[in-house]
């Protein structure tokens, strides 16, 4: 196999650790104690659950205890590049993450590497845990608006899992629906490491983060960012449990900052980064719309939140340690919930 792709400014001493890193990950096959390694063998496929950019995820079922997972199995052929940095970056921060077991984050069980030299393909196959719907989905299906109380324990769910990864000092850095997973009894675990990566206090910038419609002005504007653009993102998922809709929906990079100016009031002063290589005069000065107008069905503590998640300034900006003490996040009575109406039971 040639060398993984290099993000920019990456040392070849880098690149030398993250071989060894995965060679080390792929001698050390399983992330729990096993009479002998787990290998493709121990598991029955039922069906295939998605696709991804480098491969595709599958139910399966563990041959000796009975219980089902996912397998994420990530093809790489070796007429590529090499390894690509989002699968070595997933498996690292999966295995440092499975020592933990955190609750809301979703656990790694296994992996393992299988090398079919007559195709040429390099199989790297990850076990995870197996929940019932991202959130995506789950709000597509289900039959109304969400119930105040329902949303407050998802999103209660979301921070602690991002605190978690913030005090381990991981940014998410993909926040989205699709890579929030939620059960029946509504435990909720945060997914899709890909783009995660280790941080300090502040962060050169990159495009490879976060989905468009989630990512932070700062991202948008070229400018440092720290861990608060996963709050920023969870500000627009929060509104989106309760409309269903996206906050922000651009096209294009463009169209997304100009979504937000229009909506969100366009940034001056100290709110508009220093760091940024846009000027700000490229943008015309809109005036910021009330979360009500925009969001007619969230509650007065929830639009406080949102709020706060969705300050320009950075600094300003809640984190997701502060997050833990707003009153949105104080335990709801849990009555009857809200569950899809037409999606399957993954």
């Amino acid at each position: 196999m040639s060398r993984p792709n290099q993000e920019q400014g990456q040392s070849d001493e880098d690149y030398r650790m993250e071989v060894h890193r995965l060679q080390k990950m792929m001698n050390n096959m399983s992330c729990a104690q096993q009479q002998r390694p787990l290998g493709l063998q121990d598991f029955s496929v039922s069906h295939a659950l998605g696709k991804g950019a480098y491969g595709n995820v599958y139910r399966v079922r563990n041959n000796r205890d009975g219980k089902d997972y996912a397998l994420k199995q990530i093809l790489i052929s070796s007429k590529n590049e090499g390894i690509p940095q989002s699968v070595l970056r997933e498996i690292t921060v999966m295995k440092h993450l499975a020592k933990k077991n955190h609750p809301n984050i979703v656990g790694l069980k296994s992996v393992f590497h299988i090398v079919d030299e007559q195709c040429g393909i390099l199989k790297i196959n990850m076990i995870m845990e197996k929940c019932d719907w991202d959130l995506h989905t789950f709000l597509r299906n289900i039959p109304r608006t969400i119930p105040e109380h329902q949303a407050r324990h998802v999103t209660a769910q979301i921070v602690r899992g991002l605190d978690f990864l913030h005090s381990h000092s991981i940014v998410h850095r993909d926040l989205k629906p699709q890579n929030i997973l939620l059960n029946r009894d509504q435990t909720v675990k945060l997914a899709d490491f890909g783009l995660s990566k280790e941080h300090s206090n502040t962060t050169a910038f990159t495009t490879l983060v976060v989905t468009l419609w989630y990512r932070a002005p700062e991202v948008l504007l070229q400018s440092y960012y720290t861990s608060t653009i996963d709050m920023w993102a969870l500000g627009c998922i929060v509104s989106e449990i309760y409309s269903r809709q996206p906050l922000f929906a651009g096209q294009d990079e463009a169209q997304q900052l100009t979504d937000i100016f229009k909506k969100w009031g366009t940034p001056t002063g100290k709110d508009w980064p220093s760091e940024s290589v846009i000027d700000p005069k490229s943008y015309p000065i809109y005036k910021r719309k009330s979360l009500q107008e925009l969001n007619r069905h969230m509650s007065p503590l929830a639009m406080d939140f949102v709020d706060k998640c969705l300050s320009y300034d950075r600094i300003k900006r809640i984190s997701a340690r502060a997050a833990l003490n707003h009153p949105f996040m104080k335990p709801p009575v849990m009555r009857r919930v809200l569950q899809p109406l037409h999606a399957n039971n993954k």
